[in-house]
């Protein structure tokens, strides 16, 4: 496709004043206008018609079919004409655009890209999930113009690039790998469990790095020896990942959905605590509950829990507490820790929750996940400058005082409430796990 570029339609307005200007001063050379336009719009399509083939155009750029929902990708891609004399007709810069589906975000509006010195014009693609579920890049609009800059050369080719957004399974591993590092403030690597349970595990010789309380005189009196007791932290605890999947898990916190933030937490969370030797379920509800995953145990479980979560997702229902922690409570035999990924907005709903999660809390230990919304805390330190501001403010502060009782509440009750940046989140709920684990909680 060949259309006129801001050059040449300057160039028309300029000839049409200074047609009309001449007509006035010399009207005997009225036809010079005329003649002028002539020569640009051929001049233009001579431009456009000797321009490099859009045929002959080349896209090189990799596709992968699986990215992570909220992470940022960067894809290189290469532009050349191939065919004969290709170097020699090249157009001295490109301007590409790409189509997207509204899942994806870049940045780039569209990137004007020159040559190398092979001829390539290359560049970077940056991708942004906003959330999971199926995407495509449809096209790559490029274009270019000649020598003279009059006309645009376009050509869209079509790509069909089509992903499956999931949840972010490679920032899953690369936070676990540094929380599982040496240099991790809690240590939870293998060799370093002992000491910090009171599972036991052997006798050991006492020497004077070890607490004289876990001296066993009656083992040291039988051997004639002092024998100190050695513990470890204990394992296949129950750890249940309750995710409410209502209409206010939908909305965006930073771009993101509250779901999909809730779900990569989770896994993070799963994934640690089966590489420690816990055992992790999974457990979904809105309107009722409708998902109820066994217990998945070992490190090779992770592949299950992944496959579990990914079909999670937000529905448009309000979601019933009562009813979904009622159903959790009678299918959870044994003491376990919950980790609850939920959110509420009117009172009734709270009173409800919390009611529930009182009759939850008599036998098993839980984490409360809080959603700290940033935009609202915003509204509510921004100094007002219209009446608006002023209501908007009100408002906002009257929720998070709402929101901040409710907490009290649950803290009052012995319920773990963790609040945390929404970035932050995820390692702040495994923090908290292991926190607990280290103080014998589980």
């Amino acid at each position: 496709m060949i259309y006129p570029t801001p050059r040449l339609i300057w160039l028309m307005i300029a000839g049409v004043l200074l047609g009309s200007g001449v007509v006035f001063v010399a009207p005997a050379l009225w036809w010079v206008a005329p003649v002028a336009m002539v020569v640009l719009i051929l001049s233009a399509l001579f431009e456009g018609v000797f321009a490099p083939v859009p045929s002959r155009v080349k896209l090189d750029v990799p596709l992968p079919r699986r990215i992570g929902v909220g992470r940022d990708y960067v894809f290189p891609y290469a532009l050349s004409f191939k065919g004969p004399n290709s170097s020699s007709r090249g157009p001295a810069k490109l301007d590409v655009r790409w189509g997207i589906t509204a899942r994806l975000k870049t940045p780039q509006a569209g990137v004007t890209l020159m040559p190398d010195d092979n001829g390539y014009f290359k560049g970077d693609l940056p991708l942004r999930a906003s959330s999971r579920g199926a995407a495509a890049v449809e096209a790559a609009h490029v274009r270019w113009s000649g020598w003279l800059g009059l006309g645009y050369v376009q050509r869209v080719i079509p790509l069909d690039w089509h992903l499956v957004v999931t949840p972010d399974l490679e920032g899953v591993q690369q936070d676990a790998s540094a929380l599982f590092s040496r240099d991790s403030v809690y240590g939870i690597r293998v060799q370093n469990q002992l000491h910090n349970g009171s599972e036991y595990h052997a006798l050991r010789e006492y020497d004077s790095s070890q607490d004289h309380r876990r001296i066993d005189w009656r083992s040291s009196a039988r051997h004639l020896k002092l024998l100190s007791r050695e513990f470890q932290t204990e394992r296949n605890h129950h750890i249940v990942l309750a995710f409410d999947t209502g209409r206010l898990m939908g909305e965006p916190l930073l771009n993101i959905k509250k779901i999909d933030r809730a779900l990569y937490a989770g896994l993070l969370l799963g994934y640690c605590a089966l590489k420690v030797g816990d055992n992790v379920r999974s457990f979904a509800f809105a309107a009722r509950p409708y998902h109820n995953a066994p217990l998945l145990s070992g490190t090779n479980a992770f592949e299950g829990l992944k496959a579990q979560l990914s079909g999670l997702d937000d529905v448009a229902e309000e979601s019933n507490h009562t009813l979904a922690l009622a159903d959790l409570g009678s299918k959870i035999g044994r003491r376990s820790l919950i980790v609850l990924f939920t959110d509420f907005i009117d009172e009734i709903s709270a009173d409800l929750m919390v009611e529930s999660l009182q009759r939850l809390s008599k036998k098993h230990l839980i984490v409360f996940v809080a959603f700290r919304d940033e935009v609202l805390e915003g509204l509510a330190a921004d100094v007002p400058h219209e009446a608006d501001d002023v209501t908007r403010a009100i408002f906002a502060r009257r929720l998070l005082n709402r929101r901040e009782t409710v907490y009290a509440t649950l803290r009052r009750m012995g319920i773990e409430v963790l609040e945390a940046t929404t970035e932050a989140m995820a390692v702040h709920v495994v923090l908290k796990y292991l926190e607990l684990k280290r103080e014998d909680r589980l």
